[in-house]
Formats: C-alpha cells, structure tokens, sequence
C-alpha cells in the first residue's frame, strides 16, 4: 500500500471512532448487530427506519375485502407483523392493501390504520403502514 492510502485509512478509522465514542450505548449495540450483519451476507443491512416494541396486539384486518383477526406480535411508527395462521398466507400477495384496526398497546387508544403487506413469511405478514404514526407512537 503506498503511504498516501495507509493516511486515509488512518484517517477514516479514527472518524469512526471518534463517532462511535460519542453515541449512546444503545446506538452502539445497533450499529455493532447492523455491521455484523452486513459482515454474513444478511439481507437488508440495516432496513428499519423505526425501532420495533414487542407487543401482543388483538388485530382486526381486512385484505382484499375479507375480514380477518389475528395477533400484532411487534409494531413500529412504521409498521407491524401480524401472526397469521399458514392456511391463509396464500390468499395474500406482497403490495396488497391493508385496513387495520387495533388499540393502541399503551394508551388503550382505537386505531384505524391502511397499510400495504410488504412480506410475507411461514409465521405471517410485515405491514408496511402508509403513514407513518411518528406522533402518535412518541406521545
């Protein structure tokens, strides 16, 4: 390596460092899983906009006109999973509309909520909300 690339090596790691010592301890842990991640070859290095709160949420949803109810088993201001039983994932598609009726876990206030299904796995679907719900989870 010539010397001149050995100074930006230098240079940049120290930025980093710099940087990192200077985030919370949370941040810190984040960064180390989302960097870890990219290190395996995981997918979707770091792809949430929002952190996730572990909830048990009773759900009502309708897709494509038919009602269903289930459990919301985590949520962001972004979105949600719903635990969806196998028999009906294939009546789903990614991009599908999604109404969503739910109370909030902490205020026990109602919500009503569209969304699109954004993925779908054997234990059931992510839900990407249209709007965000930034008020609305912070207050």
């Amino acid at each position: 390596m010539s010397p001149h690339k050995d100074d930006n090596i230098a240079l940049v790691t120290s930025k980093l460092i710099g940087l990192i010592l200077k985030m919370p301890f949370e941040e810190r842990q984040k960064l180390l899983t989302e960097v870890e991640r990219k290190g395996s070859g995981e997918p979707n290095y770091i792809r949430r906009k929002y952190d996730r709160q572990d909830y048990l949420i009773n759900i009502d949803y309708t897709v494509s006109n038919r009602l269903y109810n289930g459990f919301a088993i985590n949520i962001s201001a972004g979105g949600l999973f719903i635990e969806s039983p196998k028999s009906i994932l294939p009546k789903f598609s990614p991009g599908d509309q999604v109404i969503l009726s739910f109370d909030h876990p902490g205020k026990k206030e109602h919500m009503k909520l569209t969304g699109k299904i954004a993925r779908i796995d054997q234990k059931g679907i992510g839900v990407h909300f249209e709007q965000a719900i930034l008020d609305w989870w912070t207050t």
